[in-house]
């Protein structure tokens, strides 16, 4: 019998998602990933997930072609934060920081917890629109979500220091090089502001974080393990069958491929891939709520953390990968 369409183009996803889970960016992938673009209908599963791998892999050697590829997804009109922050990242390498913001702005409108939307929406309008007043809710809600990164603390010390807050911009800025001593943008900026940050002598100007960037883990090796442990033993309680539960172990080993991944609270994970999973099959009794009381960790650990995964791995609703 031939082919229909439909196959063909899971056919050309699954040869893409190989491709992509092994690390290549080259020309065959490329290749597959504009077939798609061409054969699936517009706003379709498979033309949204090629247009956004697109857009992933042009970003930094041709954003604007990556914006085009993103637009097609923000016009399909699913609420997409992670679309609407890569184009964000796009627009701000192009030197377009105003467009920049408003994608941004949108991207922490739709996923309000994200520290890393709030770290660059609030690094551009501080560095790129020198409008520190605006920005620093912003820094302090990132820095709030994610206190342990150094370049969010680094950002929010500069912003600061353009406000005038010199004592707690010492503070943020020693932390900030404490926590990354051979990064010489945290020592000059440190030592802009023991200066007095003074205005007629250069800031440090660092470029924004990509949207999703992961902490490391202190253990890698056994981590993911008790992830997988952990979905294993837990996922049965609200009633998830043994398909659900190895898809999800599947979308947790997608996440860490690749990635450096910090688990400190291994239960935080596990909470999020079931959330995921849960939010993929539409079962609405799963909520963050009752996982956090299930697993033992807060709700918002669990809504940071599947920010991260659906953004790292463009889930989008019904994905094909890990729902029916």
């Amino acid at each position: 019998m031939p082919e229909t369409m439909d196959t063909r183009l899971s056919r050309l996803r699954e040869r893409a998602e190989r491709a992509l889970a092994s690390g290549r960016r080259g020309g065959d992938v490329m290749t597959v990933l504009e077939t798609m673009t061409r054969e699936a209908p517009d706003g379709s599963v498979h033309a949204l997930f090629a247009h956004r791998h697109l857009a992933e892999i042009q970003l930094e050697g041709s954003p604007w072609r990556a914006a085009l590829h993103l637009r097609r997804v923000i016009d399909a009109g699913a609420a997409d934060d992670g679309a609407h922050a890569l184009m964000g990242l796009c627009q701000a390498l192009l030197g377009n920081y105003r467009a920049a913001v408003s994608a941004y702005r949108v991207a922490v409108r739709l996923s309000p917890r994200n520290p890393w939307y709030h770290h660059n929406l609030g690094h551009l309008l501080d560095v790129g629109l020198s409008e520190a007043r605006t920005a620093l809710d912003h820094l302090r809600i990132a820095h709030r979500l994610q206190s342990e990164e150094d370049e969010i603390t680094a950002s929010l010390a500069h912003c600061l220091a353009r406000l005038g807050e010199l004592d707690e911009a010492r503070i943020m800025a020693e932390q900030a090089a404490d926590r990354a001593p051979r990064n010489r943008e945290h020592q000059a900026l440190l030592e802009w502001v023991l200066e007095g940050a003074p205005e007629g002598k250069s800031a440090p100007n660092r470029t924004a974080r990509k949207t999703a960037d992961l902490p490391s883990t202190e253990d890698p090796a056994r981590a993911p393990e008790q992830v997988l442990r952990l979905l294993q033993d837990r996922m049965p309680a609200a009633g998830f069958s043994a398909i659900h539960i190895e898809r999800a172990q599947a979308l947790w080993s997608d996440f860490c491929g690749g990635r450096r991944v910090r688990v400190t609270k291994p239960a935080v994970y596990a909470a999020a891939v079931e959330y995921a999973i849960a939010k993929l099959e539409c079962v609405a009794h799963v909520t963050q709520a009752e996982l956090a009381r299930r697993y033992g960790v807060a709700p918002r650990s669990i809504s940071t953390r599947y920010d991260e995964i659906r953004s790292a791995l463009a889930l989008v609703p019904g994905d094909p990968r890990y729902a029916r």
